[in-house]
């Protein structure tokens, strides 16, 4: 038995604690840290494991850098190109959710093992060909799965304003400039050849890469790209009338809008059914 007195206003109160009172508050302490492991672990039970595709990569490495801006996901695999293609396997096993910046080589194995464990895909990575979108198609019947050549809401909004342009300047020439950093693969970049299909579906025109010497035909749309410096991406859509010129620019200062765009697709797509996506589904544009 212990007594206590306490001060209340100018009057001491003296009360008594028995060990029996100890022990009661003795078991409340441990059911408050018992509910406490046990809410923590539904917590971490309900994180959604993300699986990184491209991990050692400029995007992986942003990737890493920004997850714990979200509380919701974790990044629970990784794979990259010290990894054997069976790693597929496993990494697809672990993850309720794959992003992927990684190359076009792996991407039917990937896709196979996501299929196998019912894994959703958010593919970010270009330079794809027309058998990789056929990949995606498919897989799509199946699983949800997101594809973006360029994931930030910057981007995806040019998008947009180029489809709405297009209706009202439907006399003008179109062509789009895509600047690069120096090593960048692909050329033109997923973005260019996003924003040219956006207008070409809605003009009716062809899509020409390497121009040449050859003279402009009225029917195209022209992207040319430069590359150089460290620049993370600039893209430029001109309208060219006979006496005006209207320009659309986004440019993105460095990685961070394309990975958050990406994590951001990878909570999106956890209940979303099975189809083909892609970021303007997200953003609603």
């Amino acid at each position: 038995m212990a007594s206590y007195n306490k001060i209340c206003g100018s009057n001491y109160i003296k009360y008594t604690l028995r060990s029996k009172d100890f022990r009661r508050l003795a078991l409340v302490q441990i059911k408050l840290r018992l509910l406490t492991v046990h809410l923590l672990g539904v917590y971490i039970a309900n994180m959604l494991n993300i699986g990184l595709s491209g991990s050692t990569g400029k995007m992986g490495e942003t990737i890493l850098e920004r997850i714990d801006k979200f509380k919701d996901c974790k990044i629970a695999a990784k794979f990259n190109s010290t990894n054997n293609l069976d790693d597929l396997d496993n990494f697809c096993k672990n993850s309720d959710v794959i992003i992927d910046f990684s190359t076009p080589e792996i991407l039917e194995k990937l896709i196979n093992y996501a299929l196998k464990h019912n894994t959703k895909l958010v593919i970010g990575t270009t330079g794809l060909q027309p058998q990789h979108f056929k990949l995606l198609e498919k897989a799509a019947q199946t699983l949800p799965v997101l594809y973006s050549a360029n994931m930030s809401i910057g981007a995806n909004l040019l998008s947009y304003l180029a489809k709405e342009v297009t209706k009202i300047l439907d006399d003008y020439d179109v062509e789009i400039l895509e600047t690069h950093h120096r090593n960048k693969k692909d050329s033109p970049s997923g973005t260019a050849v996003m924003l040219a299909e956006t207008i070409a579906s809605k003009k009716g025109l062809n899509i020409t890469f390497n121009r040449g010497n050859r003279l402009r035909s009225e029917k195209e749309i022209g992207i040319s790209s430069l590359r150089g410096g460290n620049v993370h991406g600039i893209h430029e859509i001109s309208f060219l009338g006979d006496d005006e010129i209207i320009t659309l620019k986004h440019e993105a200062l460095n990685k961070n809008s394309f990975s958050i765009g990406a994590i951001k697709a990878a909570i999106w797509l956890q209940d979303k059914p099975s189809a083909l996506y892609s970021m303007q589904d997200i953003y609603k544009i």
